[in-house]
């Protein structure tokens, strides 16, 4: 498309945008490149090993009013996702199609950033930087160019799109062909009704102050374009209506408000046809029909993606490293042997353990615990199945693990394998201490060491560790001897790509064998604070983490900053974070749980100041 000489700049595409886009809310960090497995990885201090972990109880205040972030802009698979669905709406048998076009534009959105604790590169969720940079409105801009040329440079489609009214040639229907395609297009786009005055305003985007002659294909894809790349479309606008009684700052949302918060809270994405309508007639502003949106949102196939984004995200898969990498690495290969680790290795294993989760939240619903005790695989690919010794899982009731010792969620590959000939028992205490209990591990000190242990002709991983950072009255100590090391060890019966054993070969650089030492998982691994009681190996953890409560609390507070899309607040969110750790405690079904928040009243609230 000829780009025409009055639509807007990028940085000036719209007044509202720019101000919008000026004032980001948060500033988050992720260091994708850090190696996080340090003798101390920015994971340990030098106290004395209180984690300063956060209570596993809530207390429930019905007039508290939970915090709502000011402006809370898309992330990246919500914005993907939401253009999709845009692109279905305007053309649904061409527009997944279109969409697929896009890849390189879309990929061009800078990646979300992680929002994590103070001293930490990891946290419960992921969104979309609010720091706006060039790179975000040049990246929208381009999109939004895109999808305006893909909707209306081939007059079949612009008539698809905009109506027969565009290409009829009679010239009386034009003014009413336009206004009514900027308010049917604008409201998906805008996810509400389209305004007066906004209707004005994208009319003097077409018109293009009379450069527009007739019905041109480019003036329509001038309008796609701003549209796309509005704040409107960018960013979950709520205003609120009517102030909730006895909760100052508290106000419902808007019918059409609730149907983007339920859409994109279930679906990451912007609502259907039939939720619009819900919008429209009222119809969810109603007990009843807001529990039937739910209910059909949660069954939808839409919701298994955006559950498994938040496993993702909540799990760190998207951190495990290829299994390829050292392939040609004499010590490499003599530890994998006759396992041969593929570029798609790593995928497979983070599918596994999503395929597990969907398993027990959708198939066979189950509750935390089954997750952390299940000895069943649900690998679908060769590779991954050959790790663990079962046959490739084609549905139905999944194989039976042969490992007794291979215990639930934390024995899967893709949390113990690490790519190298070693594995990572400090990465994988912290990952226990700070993602499945939400316990803080004090910073490190300034002196601390940022490389990998190397490995050692005649000692076990575990030895290489305990050497360096358990050393009596050093500042490793404290952190590595009781908050960190004991998880990691417990795991250690499972080698770098995931394979159970009962020993550990040891390799010298040219690959050949120098010795072999017996595998130790004992540990007192403090689950709770004060709780000295020994742990014989990954089933022992599995049961006091899921005797301990911390595990529930903490899935509960990872769930709701993925919801909300902020870190949580115990006071504030007393309410929704007490009602999902007693459903989970209670070993109520994870579907049960995943749902309860948008049956929260709340939810269907906002604070404003």
């Amino acid at each position: 498309m000829r780009l025409r000489s009055l639509l807007p700049s990028p940085t000036l595409l719209c007044p509202a945008l720019a101000c919008v886009l000026a004032s980001g809310c948060y500033s988050g960090h992720v260091d994708a490149d850090s190696d996080d497995e340090g003798v101390d990885s920015g994971e340990s201090g030098d106290d004395g090993g209180d984690s300063g972990e956060p209570s596993d109880t809530f207390e429930c205040d019905p007039a508290a009013v939970p915090t709502s972030l000011p402006l809370r802009r898309l992330s990246k698979v919500q914005y993907e996702n939401t253009i999709r669905d845009l692109l279905r709406f305007a053309l649904p048998s061409e527009g997944d199609g279109v969409a697929d076009g896009l890849g390189t534009l879309l990929a061009a959105i800078p990646n979300d950033a992680i929002v994590a604790p103070p001293g930490q590169n990891h946290g419960g969720f992921a969104r979309l930087d609010q720091d706006v940079h060039q790179e975000h409105i040049n990246a929208a801009y381009d999109v939004g160019r895109a999808v305006g040329t893909a909707l209306t440079e081939d007059p079949a489609r612009l008539q698809q799109v905009v109506g027969a009214c565009a290409t009829d040639g009679d010239a009386s229907n034009d003014a009413g062909c336009v206004d009514d395609f900027i308010r049917r297009f604008g409201e998906r786009a805008m996810r509400r009704p389209v305004e007066d005055d906004e209707v004005a305003f994208f009319r003097e985007v077409f018109d293009g102050e009379g450069v527009t002659q007739g019905m041109e294909p480019q003036a329509f894809a001038d309008v796609i374009a701003v549209m796309l790349a509005s704040p409107q479309l960018m960013y979950l606008i709520e205003h609120g209506e009517d102030p909730v009684e006895g909760q100052e700052g508290a106000y419902a949302l808007g019918a059409y408000e609730l149907a983007s918060r339920l859409s994109y809270h279930l679906w990451q994405s912007m609502p259907d046809e039939e939720l619009f309508a819900a919008a429209r007639s009222g119809d969810l502003l109603t007990p009843e029909g807001y529990q039937a949106q739910v209910d059909r949102l949660f069954a939808d196939a839409r919701t298994r993606a955006s559950m498994a984004e938040f496993y993702r995200q909540w799990l760190w898969l998207d951190d495990l490293p290829s299994m390829d990498a050292l392939v040609g690495d004499p010590r490499f290969d003599a530890f994998a042997g006759d396992f041969a680790p593929g570029p798609e290795t790593h995928e497979h294993m983070r599918d596994e353990v999503l395929a597990m989760l969907e398993y027990y939240t959708f198939d066979t619903p189950g509750s935390v615990s089954e997750l952390m005790f299940s000895n069943q695989s649900f690998a679908r690919a060769e590779d991954v199945a050959e790790l663990y010794g079962v046959q490739p899982w084609s549905g139905g009731e999944p194989p039976q693990l042969p490992d007794a010792e291979r215990v639930g969620l934390l024995t899967r590959a893709a949390l113990t394998a690490s790519g190298t000939a070693n594995t990572r028992p400090i990465m994988k205490g912290v990952f226990i201490r700070t993602a499945l209990l939400c316990q803080d591990i004090p910073p490190p000190p300034d002196n601390a060491a940022a490389n990998p242990p190397a490995p050692a002709p005649n000692m076990s991983t575990r030895e290489v560790v305990e050497q360096l950072t358990e050393q009596p009255d050093t500042s490793c100590m404290g952190c590595h001897g009781a908050l960190i090391n004991p998880l990691g060890f417990a795991t250690e019966n499972f080698d770098a790509l995931g394979r159970f054993r009962d020993e550990q070969v040891l390799f010298d650089d040219d690959g050949q064998v120098t010795t072999s030492v017996p595998i130790d998982t004992r540990s007192v691994p403090q689950v709770t604070a004060g709780d000295h009681t020994p742990s014989a190996g990954p089933a022992d953890l599995a049961q006091l983490i899921v005797d301990g409560g911390q595990f529930q609390a903490c899935f509960a507070r990872q769930y709701l900053r993925y919801t909300e899309g902020r870190p949580e607040d115990p006071v504030t969110d007393g309410c929704a974070l007490q009602d999902l750790t007693t459903r989970l405690e209670a070993g109520a079904p994870m579907a049960e749980v995943l749902r309860a928040i948008a049956l929260r009243p709340e939810f269907q609230q906002r604070q404003i100041d």
